[in-house]
């Protein structure tokens, strides 16, 4: 049976959760897809998989050129759908999708409100107060009482800024000695940079990952509890994680999503699983994208852009069943090597 032809642009191209889009694109038995990568660092090792056909520096997505150049590229390459993997972008994209399908080319994402408050941890919490478990929390003003947070908390705190990714600006300190230090250092962030801080009791336990994809109407296609088998305290990008069906875990991600009105396309949710009383705590939501680990789904057969691609084309698409426990994800880090003629001539659009 003949595949039908896709031009699918991917923006963040050079980000590790990428990976699994290209993966399945490569592997598609239904789709012969033209994969086209774009990013703002036109170094990114990703850009020159083997599996790519072309390969685009486009401006970062928080100034004016973006968007034009978005199109500009869209327009060249004959664009059918866009998956973007950079979380400040997603909500970008999503305002102007009117603009991209009048230019041929369908994106899969949840409205940029609940996008944009995705971005923000404080508006996420009081989005979900009352709807799911999650750790205690202070919002911290300039003059916080670090001796009460530290009594109410029992000593087991986490500071973390409320909008932000990828680790930055999270502390755990070991004890009271590093927490005073790390309190001084909060209020001196938020004086200087102007960041807004939270504290939040330091829940210890195995953590999940819950990765889920809906379609236009909402409905549920997936949604697939990972735990993280690596402990670092702080896990910016998961090394480590493996499929493993936790009911209660996926119970409340997927209460979360429906929550933050971000069951439209792919999101995955933060966990914990506390050792001291077995349930799981929301701790942040990426909304819009797949997971860095989603390569585990792609190998037990469930193939992320075919099923994007479906959903945007309105076609059926059935309710994926749980993947069987113990198919692992393992980032081994490796150099790239190219030749910088490559990097230098890659268009512009």
């Amino acid at each position: 049976m003949p595949r039908d032809a896709v031009n699918v642009l991917v923006t963040c191209g050079g980000g590790p959760g990428i990976l699994a889009q290209v993966q399945s694109l490569a592997g598609s038995a239904r789709y012969r897809a033209r994969v086209v990568l774009a990013d703002v660092n036109p170094a990114s090792g990703n850009m020159f998989l083997p599996e790519v056909d072309a390969r685009y520096q486009i401006p970062a997505c928080d100034t004016d050129a973006f968007i034009p150049a978005l199109l500009r590229l869209i327009d060249r390459e004959k664009i059918d759908y866009l998956y973007s993997g950079l979380d400040e972008e997603m909500p970008v994209i999503a305002r102007h999708r009117a603009a991209l399908a009048e230019h041929g080319c369908r994106v899969l994402l949840p409205p940029a409100a609940a996008l944009d408050r995705a971005l923000d941890k404080r508006a996420t919490q009081e989005a979900l107060a009352g709807k799911v478990t999650m750790p205690r929390t202070f919002y911290l003003d300039a003059g916080f009482d670090a001796d009460a947070i530290y009594e109410a908390l029992d000593g087991a705190v986490l500071f973390k800024v409320n909008a932000s990714r990828g680790g930055r600006h999270i502390y755990i300190p070991e004890d009271r000695d590093e927490y005073d230090f790390v309190a001084r250092r909060v209020r001196r962030l938020m004086r200087e940079q102007d960041l807004a801080f939270m504290a939040q009791a330091f829940v210890t336990g195995d953590e999940y990952n819950v990765t889920a994809l809906h379609d236009l109407a909402g409905r549920q296609i997936y949604a697939v509890s990972r735990r993280k088998f690596e402990r670092r305290k702080i896990k910016s990008t998961t090394t480590a994680a493996v499929i493993h069906h936790r009911a209660d875990v996926i119970d409340q991600a997927v209460t979360a999503l429906r929550a933050l009105d971000l069951a439209r396309g792919f999101s995955n949710v933060e966990m914990i699983v506390s050792d001291r009383d077995d349930k799981p705590y929301f701790i942040e939501v990426n909304g819009g994208r797949t997971a860095a680990q989603d390569m585990n789904l792609v190998a037990s057969g469930i193939n992320l852009t075919d099923l994007m691609i479906d959903i945007l084309r309105g076609e059926p698409v059935a309710e994926r069943p749980h993947p069987k426990d113990g198919i692992a994800t393992l980032k081994i880090r490796r150099d790239v090597i190219v030749d910088y003629a490559d990097i230098a001539a890659m268009p512009v659009p």
